[in-house]
């Protein structure tokens, strides 16, 4: 019987490690080959094996040598399990001995054979859960080792931030694990006395027992120096209290708790001490004692004391007790966020902007963005998908030297979709060997239109036609956002390329990108991985064949580096050479660091360190530092030989498009409307707390998103790419300041806030959205024209500073009801008090600097207003056409809403 559990347990394991490596191991090592970082994949796998196995052995030699031991003693013993306790409670004795009566144990070989197997197996079992649980940390032991000192210390207990990001939580790992191994082991232990009937022996007076007692109460001393440990790591983790008015050590903690926690220590210290005293004497009262005290610090020491401190004497004085512990957390949080190197400036918001002023300032004019993503991602799908498996998956906006003028533009990848093939066409070789990339990209300006309300292209079509100095060269999306499918390439089957007319354009592959299927092991390999038995049996494949799988970007630099956080929105470049390259911000986040107010999980420290590049056609992947003074980074390049490349080696056809992202920025802001207030007092009160504003988009409120655009700012000789955001004091509409950081390489990541007069009400978004609401000519048009079977979008608010004003300016799309394609139809501008909404930006801004507003433009005889006269007759003439071929059909539902929109349009047309 033993010996079929013994093969059916090795059979187990090796079929567990026969899947594990057929299914993970070589499939990983192969596609981290071909993506050219295999070193970095055979580094994480020894070093993940080499932790699991240390801890792994540490654990079985630990609890097996108590199991032996717990063994030998309990078969010296046998026979002799009967003995008086003796204890220093006289109830304790009758009850440990009434217990001791009841049990009664009958020695059965088999039994003990059975028992013996079970305890090998549970001590396996027992040690691979530890083994693995110190696998999932093995990052913070090499970080450990890694670590350079941040720079800057603690005020309260002198430690570097190094300590408190590094040391700290390495520590506490270590020390938790080693408790959880003794407190497991003495549970072993104690069954197997237990099981033996002499689980009680340390209270007995015979010295027969001696073994068993010694056994028992160095496993209880070795619990408490491990207590006594943790105590002393935990003094440090005052630094994360909440217990104050702000976050991290405050005055009951420094006062109260920190005094309680070092007694804490040495009473652990001192009952690991005590607990050697049973040996000689079991009877002796001190550890009992130094228990009990150790109990009641807990309980009313620990707990009901600061609590009662913090009610009764910190409270009514908390300003004057907190005072210098909320310096520490604004200093700290600042640090934390990289707050402390943002500059503020006051900016007057004059009124006196001229049109000569508008003019001189032409490149912030022309490129501000009046599309908005969603609306013009929808506009992208009707025009240029042109087949329905191409997809846009995100618009994206960067800037780039276009005829030697800076332009914003906005552009997006044509991903192919295999699934929106036709159900007929949705066949094994269609999906994984013809359809096998996206094509191409659209790219447009931001702020130009057609006559009809739609985009400008700069790029369009298949393939790419260019009307600009740029042009794509590699246009093939093998790796993008919405690459979730695995394909085959240089197969006997051409890929197809692009539709030309009624025919397609085909093409093999030629890049470097996927693993080569040279072999029928690979092919066998990646056909179980895959679960696809046809990549073992298709004649299609050959041994030029490439397999590329997990080919979408945020899926491949998440294998490659999945200790970095990454950003949520890649975007798009095309390189001087016309390569198609994704750029992905990639962040290092901590908990970790003291007295810095926590964000949404717990993070309280964030850098944005990395840049990763990522190649379109063959997948090629290079990881950039962007930020060297950020330790964490530091720590992960001197473990990680060969990831990291510094920011100097990135090409300048991509540093001149690197971009700050928009989550670090939102964060920093939030931080900031709080944390500009370095006064502990003004901040303890929140005399001056701000908010982000918000916006009308589409027909709902939102909270206001950062936005790109170029523009200069004060104190700068020419315009730079810059992403703004507009500040509203709390429960207030009027805009207080924005802050800014600018994306060019000569100055990336500089911030500046400018604060905006307190004397006078400077109109927030809200309030701006309001002012159209209420201004009547433009609420009466977006009401009629959201009643006639379109919807309108109203786009985000842009907040533009020109010299020492402000110009706000906001887009208005039309969408018909039955077609998801909108188009930009009016612009409203508002400037001061004046408000106005034309058909373009050039008329509105004309219009405000000119001395008239919307209501006053209605006003005026021209000959626009006579060609708006007689399109509004050549649609009623339109209505009534429909209206009688509606009646001869007897379409009456129909013929009902026509006889509206005519009423309608007399009525527009009498006006």
């Amino acid at each position: 019987m033993f010996k079929n559990i013994k093969t059916s347990l090795l059979f187990f394991a090796l079929f567990f490690i026969g899947s594990t490596l057929f299914s993970d191991l070589l499939p990983d090592f192969f596609w981290f080959k071909s993506i050219g970082y295999s070193s970095i994949w055979l580094f994480k796998l020894k070093a993940e094996w080499a932790a699991f196995a240390a801890f792994f052995v540490t654990a079985l030699f630990f609890i097996s040598l108590n199991v032996r031991l717990a063994n030998k003693n309990s078969e010296s013993l046998s026979g002799q399990s009967q003995f008086s306790v003796n204890t220093p409670f006289k109830a304790l004795n009758n009850f440990l001995e009434e217990f001791q009566n009841n049990q009664k144990v009958v020695d059965n070989p088999a039994k003990n054979y059975a028992r013996k197997w079970l305890l090998r197996v549970v001590c396996i079992v027992v040690s691979v859960f530890f083994g693995l649980t110190a696998k999932h940390w093995w990052q913070e032991a090499f970080l450990y080792v890694n670590q350079d000192l941040y720079g800057l210390t603690d005020p309260i207990f002198n430690k570097d931030i190094s300590y408190y990001l590094f040391t700290l939580p390495f520590f506490n790992h270590i020390q938790n694990w080693f408790l959880g191994l003794l407190i497991i082991t003495s549970l072993i232990v104690g069954w197997i006395y237990f099981s033996k009937n002499i689980l009680l022996v340390i209270f007995s007076k015979n010295t027969n027992f001696k073994s068993i007692k010694t056994h028992f109460i160095l496993l209880l001393s070795l619990t408490f120096t491990l207590l006594a440990i943790g105590s002393h790591f935990s003094i440090y983790e005052l630094v994360y209290s909440t217990r104050g008015a702000v976050f991290g050590a405050a005055y009951t903690d420094i006062s109260i708790i920190l005094p309680i926690k070092k007694l804490l220590v040495a009473l652990f210290t001192l009952q690991a001490l005590s607990c050697l005293f049973l040996l000689r004497n079991t009877s002796i009262k001190l550890p009992y004692l130094v228990f009990i005290t150790i109990v009641l610090t807990h309980i009313l020491a620990l707990n009901i004391l600061p609590n009662l401190i913090q009610n009764y004497v910190v409270s009514p004085n908390e300003l004057e007790k907190e005072k210098k512990y909320i310096e520490t957390n604004i200093a700290f949080t600042r640090e934390a966020y990289k707050l402390t190197s943002i500059q503020t400036q006051d900016f007057p918001a004059k009124t006196n902007l001229s049109l000569n002023d508008i003019q001189k300032n032409s490149a912030i004019i022309d490129n501000i963005r009046l599309w908005n993503q969603e609306p013009l991602k929808q506009t992208f799908s009707q025009l240029q998908e042109i087949r329905p498996y191409y997809e846009f998956a995100n618009v994206d906006v960067d800037r780039y030297l276009i005829n030697g003028k800076l332009q914003q533009v906005m552009l997006s990848a044509r991903e192919l979709e295999s699934n929106d093939l036709s159900a007929q066409a949705q066949t094994w070789i269609n999906k994984h060997l013809v359809y096998t990339h996206g094509y191409g990209a659209c790219m447009t300006p931001v702020n130009k239109i057609t006559e009809d309300g739609l985009p400008e292209f700069f790029i369009k079509d298949l393939p790419p036609q260019s009307s600009i100095d740029l042009k794509i060269t590699r246009p093939e999306v093998y790796f993008g956002e919405k690459t979730n499918n695995y394909v085959i390439v240089n197969t006997k089957q051409s890929e197809f390329d692009y539709p030309k007319g009624e025919l397609n354009v085909y093409t093999n592959y030629s890049g470097k990108g996927g693993i080569h299927l040279d072999t029928h092991f690979k092919r066998a390999l990646f056909a179980f991985k895959l679960g696809d038995s046809k990549l073992l049996v298709s004649s299609q494949i050959n041994k030029q064949s490439r397999l590329m799988y997990d080919r979408n970007i945020d899926v491949i630099v998440r294998k490659i580096a999945p200790f970095l956080t990454y950003d949520k929105d890649p975007y798009l470049v095309i390189t001087n050479e016309g390569r198609m390259k994704w750029i992905l911000d990639a962040y290092t986040m901590s908990k970790y660091f003291p007295y810095s107010q926590p964000i949404k999980g717990n993070v309280n420290y964030i850098r944005n360190s990395v840049k990763v590049v990522i190649d379109a056609y063959d997948g090629t992947v290079d990881f950039y530092i962007a930020d060297s003074s950020d330790p964490i980074i530091r720590a992960y390049s001197k473990i990680y030989v060969g990831l990291f490349k510094n920011i100097s080696e990135m090409p300048d056809s991509l540093k001149s498009h690197l971009r700050y992202p928009t989550d670090l920025f939102t964060v920093q802001a939030l931080m900031y409307s709080t944390y500009h207030m370095t006064d502990p007092q003004v901040f303890y009160n929140r005399e001056d707390l701000w908010s982000l504003p918000t916006e009308t988009y589409g027909e709902s409120e939102q909270t206001m998103q950062p936005y790109y655009l170029i523009t200069r700012l004060p104190g700068d000789v020419k315009e730079s790419f810059v992403l703004m955001l507009p500040f509203t004091p709390t429960n207030k509409n009027n805009m207080i300041a924005w802050i800014a950081v600018k994306c060019d390489p000569e100055n990336y990541g500089e911030f500046t806030v400018l604060n905006l007069p307190k004397d006078r009400t400077i109109y927030g978004p809200k309030q701006i959205e309001s002012r159209i609401d209420q201004d009547t000519e433009i609420s009466k048009d977006l009401t009629l024209w959201g009643q006639v079977g379109s919807r309108v979008i109203r786009g985000n608010l842009m907040i533009i500073p020109i010299e020492e004003s402000i110009l706000y300016v906001e887009p208005v799309y039309l969408q018909a009801t039955q077609s998801k394609m909108p188009e930009l139809k009016r612009v409203i501008v508002s400037y001061a008090d004046a408000i106005t909404m034309n058909d373009n930006l050039s008329e509105s801004i004309q219009f405000i600097f000119g001395g008239n507003s919307y209501s006053e433009k209605k006003d005026i005889t021209s000959e626009a207003v006579k060609t708006e006269k007689v399109g509004t007759t050549k649609k009623v003439k339109e209505i009534f056409k429909d209206l009688k071929k509606q009646l001869q059909q007897s379409e009456w539902g129909n013929f009902g809403q026509k006889m509206e929109e005519l009423e309608k349009a007399i009525g527009d047309l009498t006006d």
